[in-house]
């Protein structure tokens, strides 16, 4: 049997979808996927998770896959941008402040912790973050947001933003996130002690 594409036809208009937009403001968990990067980023950690532009803009893809109620095994992509050509006052890349600080809740959504959180125990979580890769297969929570289309593309929905347990809304998950196992490096030299073992904090831990 083979492929026959003649029995099948379509028309001209927006292609259809099974799926309506999930509600304005609706608060759901979900797991990450790290998916679609094609380019490292060293100070985030090994690994191509990674795209950019010829503006210079850099952004890390996702796919959340919502977890328990009535949306459960929907799907949201969205994109963290982590660097780009508008500085603040102290010339530091916008993008890159706000995606970080996007990726220090989500750690800190998936291991429960308050942002003003500074025990030993927290630190101790926080600083076992030595690169993105970790955030693939955490459980996070967070508010659905629906971004408008242009240029012909359709609404979609987005994460409109990452909830910690700070937030009244902030629903609690069962399963305690696993840390992942960094990229394999290339072969080199002996390597220096681990960065959290000399004091120095990953980015979105401070």
């Amino acid at each position: 049997m083979t492929l026959d594409l003649n029995s099948f036809n379509y028309d001209d208009g927006p292609q259809k979808t099974d799926f309506a937009l999930l509600p304005d403001n609706a608060v759901v968990r979900g797991i990450v996927k790290l998916s679609g990067g094609d380019m490292e980023i060293p100070e985030l950690g090994g690994g191509q998770y990674f795209k950019s532009s010829a503006s210079g803009a850099k952004w890390m893809p996702i796919e959340i896959t919502i977890v328990g109620g009535e949306f459960d095994k929907r799907k949201i992509w969205q994109n963290i941008f982590v660097d780009g050509a508008k500085r603040d006052e102290n010339g530091y890349p916008i993008a890159k402040r706000i995606g970080l600080e996007t990726i220090k809740r989500m750690v800190d959504s998936a291991y429960g912790l308050k942002k003003d959180d500074t025990s030993p125990e927290a630190l101790q979580k926080r600083a076992t973050i030595t690169g993105v890769h970790v955030l693939m297969g955490m459980e996070i929570c967070f508010k659905i947001g629906i971004e408008k289309g242009n240029n012909g593309y359709p609404d979609k929905n987005k994460i409109k933003v990452v909830l910690t347990p700070d937030s009244q809304e902030f629903i609690s998950g069962g399963v305690a996130p696993q840390v992942a196992t960094a990229p394999a490096p290339a072969p080199q030299a002996a390597a220096p002690a681990p960065a959290q073992a000399q004091g120095v904090t990953p980015p979105w831990a401070r």
